[in-house]
């Protein structure tokens, strides 16, 4: 049996290669224009998380596994263009793994905070997440808590229905909305982190006030 899913599992990493890839800058462009429609300047995809239900419990770290919806499962990163297009695709990390610190251990991860960013990204440009993430100058995420505050709460809205728009489907398919109450907080990023989501926190107040902008100006929803 184990030798048959290694068999399978390397039949589908090969197609993932010839599936799944990074657009090229022409193509970044492109997506970019299309967000930018919906008063996402810059944004070039969408990142969620998600979870692939195991079939019974792992024997080892077994209780890792354990999601928030009961099943024992692993932790899936995707990020899709404006097509609905997967462009990248991460998985493997125990299922009760908050969204973020999965995606902070995949290759995107780290190449978007290098000196190689610049082959994944142009100037401007971002990922659009919702608030179970934490924005940086290359993730953009939903405010966590609104606080009653009418352009954090206008801005999420714009987020979500931009989120919405992307999943919706000719055909039947399962869509979870999740409230920010029932998202976990991020874990406490390390302290060489902390600069960076300051950045990050910038860079949102600049995208949120270029969307409410756009928004407030007839455009849009």
């Amino acid at each position: 049996m184990v030798n048959y899913t290694n068999r399978v599992m390397t039949a589908i990493e090969c197609c993932l290669k010839n599936e799944i890839s990074w657009p090229n800058r022409l193509e970044r462009t492109r997506i970019a224009s299309v967000f930018a429609a919906g008063g996402f300047l810059g944004c070039i995809g969408l990142v969620d998380g998600t979870t692939i239900r195991l079939s019974q419990r792992p024997a080892e770290d077994g209780e890792t596994y354990f999601d928030r919806k009961g099943d024992y499962s692993i932790n899936a990163q995707i990020i899709s263009d404006d097509r609905k297009r997967i462009i990248y695709f991460f998985t493997g990390m125990p299922g009760s793994c908050h969204d973020v610190t999965c995606l902070r251990e995949s290759s995107l991860w780290k190449r978007m905070h290098s000196q190689q960013q610049h082959l994944l990204f142009d100037r401007g440009q971002y990922l659009l997440g919702d608030s179970g993430y934490t924005s940086g100058e290359r993730l953009v995420a939903a405010f966590r808590n609104a606080g009653g505050d009418k352009d954090k709460t206008d801005f999420n809205t714009c987020i979500a229905h931009r989120r919405d728009d992307w999943t919706e489907a000719d055909g039947p398919i399962e869509v979870e909305v999740e409230s920010e109450v029932q998202i976990p907080d991020p874990p406490t990023p390390p302290l060489d982190e902390r600069a960076m989501i300051a950045r990050g926190r910038r860079r949102r107040l600049e995208v949120q006030s270029e969307c409410l902008a756009y928004m407030r100006n007839g455009n849009g929803h």
